[in-house]
């Protein structure tokens, strides 16, 4: 007797191959081809019609859906090398920020820049800085202060690019004037590794003086590169003084050791009136905002900006992802408000006196008339691309001028805490007028869900409101008071129906429409005056708004009127379809063609 291994056994069941201990037998090609054939002849039984179709799903599902992506020239997911698997595995704890859209991270869409309102800079070693003019941050200084690092010898090292210790650049929240880097390189090596120490600093800065000052922090006086300057813009003259830490040319980083180099440079500028003392008195303040940084430890001041920028996301902007085609998205409108806010400084967070404080609390405070405009959410100059430096600029310069014209030019002056408001106001038709806040929005706009999340309304009240497009796809209300320093009120639109109190838990209330068409929800802390409001609105006609046409919605839950179903069950379906055809025609022509050829054909010997 023969024993067979499992090999032979699949071979000889499965595909008619018969080996043997002497050798391996083949059946030809052609034997293989008519077998095919022959179990093709005749009427398809339920059994190999049903064995075909669920190869055929097997096919599609497991090599048809990269098929597709390579036809259609889509990517799959990306290999991560070691340092970007490095970065997202320390974005981890900030994944479920990411998710909500609650925060930004830069990408391939997105530039990365970094700035306070006063200074910044996009991430890369031959950024210049930027400092104000006019609304934006667009004004180049001739000076490079990012640092990088090579391996001595050409060739940056290998070592380096696969550590968890990312680069880290920042520009102060709380410090106006000045910008954060840190470099941490980590040798995982035996042996020592030599690196050479790069900082462009000056870049064809014409009459620029520079001098050596030394700055007393830690065990001793540090030496720092003063350079001081003037650029222009248009016909406006600034007077720039930039000072960075000095470096040495190389490093060592001893075996399995890691290394951190911290640098701080402080920019101070103003306009040119008496060349000299200004001079002089931008030089001191650059300075004098190193010294203030040296001043905090390392992890302080790292936590006092993280808290800065916590702050101002506390007022934020959510919306339900749409795959219609030109829809505006979570990550572009975080995106788009951080760059915003890259370009406003944080007023009330810098060393301002208290009659300054005061006045910007007033700015804060009124917000009367804004936002009057066209919701910003609808108006496609704002949501342009953010891949380029100049086309970011673009973007923010065109946010605040609408912000300005449009009634909020108060809450601007209030800086990055007002600007923020202003925006989260402006997107979904938000408007202060008149003792109340209204949201001014045809109800056929609502057909993705909204949430706007801490509404300042005064110093000391704060609302939530979310839209929600319910089962029956009509859109619905809810609104909360996240904080309050006395009661506030709400009705729906035509305010016909009793004001009904806010508080902590939600409330309901429908969304209505009135011809003509006026708000749809209104907030006060005038019980009186929102009671008087029914009588100042004048409509003809309140009804409850009208359900949203399904194909309306599934547009923007999958990109299609159709449904939100993949492709691969189009192309399943559309196999399935194939093969019962098929499946038909076979058993017609077996009916029809077949038989009549039989009866019609018939060998000779039949007629002796």
């Amino acid at each position: 007797m023969i024993h067979q291994s499992p090999r032979d056994w699949i071979y000889q069941h499965f595909f008619g191959i018969n080996r043997s201990i002497n050798g391996l037998k083949m059946v030809d090609l052609l034997e293989l081809g008519r077998r095919g054939k022959r179990s093709l002849d005749g009427n398809i039984s339920y059994r190999k019609a049903g064995l075909l179709v669920f190869i055929l799903l097997v096919f599609f599902y497991y090599i048809g859906s990269g098929s597709i992506r390579w036809f259609l020239g889509r990517k799959g997911p990306p290999v991560l090398q070691p340092l970007p698997s490095c970065l997202a595995s320390k974005l981890l704890r900030y994944q479920d920020i990411l998710d909500s859209y609650n925060g930004h991270r830069s990408g391939e869409d997105f530039i990365s820049f970094v700035g306070n309102g006063n200074i910044g800079l996009s991430v890369n070693a031959a950024s210049e800085i930027y400092i104000k003019s006019k609304r934006t941050l667009s004004l180049a200084v001739n000076f490079k202060p990012l640092v990088s690092v090579y391996l001595e010898g050409g060739g940056e090292q290998e070592s380096v690019q696969v550590q968890l210790h990312p680069e880290l650049d920042l520009v102060f929240r709380t410090i106006p004037g000045v910008l954060v880097q840190e470099l941490k390189i980590h040798n995982p090596g035996e042996y020592p590794a030599q690196l050479s120490v790069e900082k462009l600093g000056i870049s064809q800065w014409d009459g620029a003086t520079s001098q050596t000052k030394v700055i007393e922090h830690g065990e001793g006086g540090q030496k720092y590169s003063l350079v001081t300057g003037e650029v222009t813009s248009e016909s406006r003259r600034m007077m720039v003084s930039v000072v960075s830490k000095r470096l040495d040319s190389s490093i060592e980083i001893a075996p399995r050791m890691t290394t951190s180099l911290r640098i701080l440079t402080g920019v101070a500028y103003r306009e040119v009136n008496s060349h000299e003392s200004l001079r002089k008195e931008m030089e001191k303040e650059a300075v004098e905002g190193v010294k203030s940084a040296l001043a905090m430890t390392w992890q302080s001041l790292i936590d006092a900006h993280t808290e800065a920028w916590r702050k101002l996301w506390t007022t934020g902007f959510g919306i339900s992802w749409s795959y219609a085609e030109g829809a505006v998205n979570g990550n572009r409108v975080n995106a788009t408000i951080y760059y915003v806010l890259s370009h406003s400084p944080s007023l009330l967070l810098h060393n301002t006196p208290q009659y300054k404080m005061t006045e910007l609390q007033g700015y804060l405070s009124y917000a009367e008339g804004c936002y009057s405009g066209v919701r910003t959410l609808e108006a496609p100059n704002l949501w342009t691309s953010l891949a380029t430096l100049k086309e970011a600029v673009t973007v923010v310069s065109y946010w605040l001028l609408t912000l300005e014209k449009n009634g909020c030019h108060y809450l601007l002056k209030a800086g990055a805490d007002g600007v923020v408001q202003a925006m989260v106001l402006s997107l979904p038709g938000l408007k202060f007028s008149n003792q109340h806040l209204e949201l001014d929005v045809h109800p056929r706009e609502l057909h993705r869900d909204i949430m706007l999340r801490r509404v300042n309304y005064g110093n000391e009240t704060h609302i939530n409101i979310s839209i929600n497009v319910m089962d029956d796809n009509r859109a619905a209300l809810f609104v909360s008071m996240d904080k309050k320093n006395r009661d506030y009120y709400g009705c729906d639109a035509g305010c016909l129906d009793p004001p009904v109190q806010l508080g902590l838990v939600p409330v309901q209330f429908p969304v209505k429409l009135t011809d003509p068409v006026t708000a749809i929800l209104y907030i006060t802390a005038d019980q009186e005056h929102m009671m008087d409001l029914k009588h100042t609105i004048h409509v003809k006609e309140v009804v409850e708004a009208p359900a949203h046409q399904p194909h309306v919605l599934e547009l923007h839950r999958s990109g299609n009127k159709l449904g939100g179903l993949p492709v691969i069950f189009w192309i399943s379906i559309a196999s399935l379809i194939i093969v019962f055809h098929l499946f038909l025609f076979k058993l017609i022509y077996n009916e029809y063609c077949a038989g009549q050829e039989k009866q019609r054909i018939r060998k000779h010997s039949d007629y002796n």
